[in-house]
């Protein structure tokens, strides 16, 4: 393992396909159920979103290839793993913290253009839209009595960008069987986790915050421009985490 190395990811594009609510656990109004908003009254995707989300598939994708190591959220089960858990070096694990800093993602430019929103009274008219649902019994598998709510969404097809997304210093750990230089299990792991995201917010299963990731074309590690796409043509090699890690002096 090397020691630790400047990491940026100089953009992350989230392009949202559907209605998305990230909460700020507060109610307006008739409103139960507000999204998070900036001081400029415009909604955005806070940072620690983003490092939840990503965290949860790239602890989903090591499973899948044999190197979960760690059971998050529950720390008696991860302390110990944490010097050799791909997924707590990256994103910290209890008593150890990461170098890694996620930036909030805010409507582009464009949007916020179209969107014109007033900074005197931080009113934005049309980002975002309120539903009435019922809450739902999943013990029974029926509607709630007299459990009426009104959620806000933000409108579908609103673009974020983070720029930069991701910042910070990272021990990497080389694959040894790659094709091309330059190429890390830590960043095979998150870029692979990266681009399996496909939800955000709550109501997922209601079929809210449907998005896509928009990676950029380069990473750049220790001051080199390094392609994503040479990192996620190796994510078959995570399988090797374990025994490459062995091999290494």
């Amino acid at each position: 393992m090397m020691q630790p190395t400047s990491i940026e990811l100089p953009s992350l594009i989230v392009q949202t396909r559907g209605p998305m609510h990230i909460g700020t656990g507060f109610s307006r109004g008739m409103v139960n159920r507000t999204v998070v908003k900036g001081r400029d009254g415009l909604a955005y995707i806070p940072g620690s979103t983003l490092k939840g989300k990503v965290r949860s598939a790239c602890e989903a994708l090591a499973s899948l290839h044999g190197i979960g190591d760690c059971r998050a959220p529950h720390a008696r089960q991860m302390v110990r793993h944490r010097d050799t858990c791909l997924v707590c070096r990256i994103f910290g694990a209890p008593g150890q913290g990461t170098d890694l800093r996620w930036q909030s993602a805010r409507l582009i430019e464009e949007w916020v253009e179209g969107l014109r929103p007033n900074h005197e009274s931080r009113a934005v008219f049309g980002q975002t839209i309120a539903r009435t649902q019922v809450q739902l019994s999943r013990t029974r598998g029926l509607a709630a009595e007299a459990r009426l709510f009104t959620s806000e969404f933000t409108a579908e097809g609103l673009t974020y960008e983070a720029r930069p997304a991701l910042i910070g210093r990272l021990r990497l750990s080389p694959v040894s069987l790659a094709d091309a230089p330059d190429v890390y299990y830590e960043l095979v792991l998150l870029f692979a986790g990266l681009k399996s995201v496909g939800t955000l917010g709550g109501g997922a299963s209601r079929g809210a915050g449907e998005c896509v990731f928009v990676l950029p074309g380069n990473v750049i590690v220790g001051g080199r421009q390094v392609p994503v796409e040479r990192q996620l043509a190796n994510v078959e090699a995570l399988a090797l985490y374990r025994d490459d890690a062995e091999a290494q002096p």
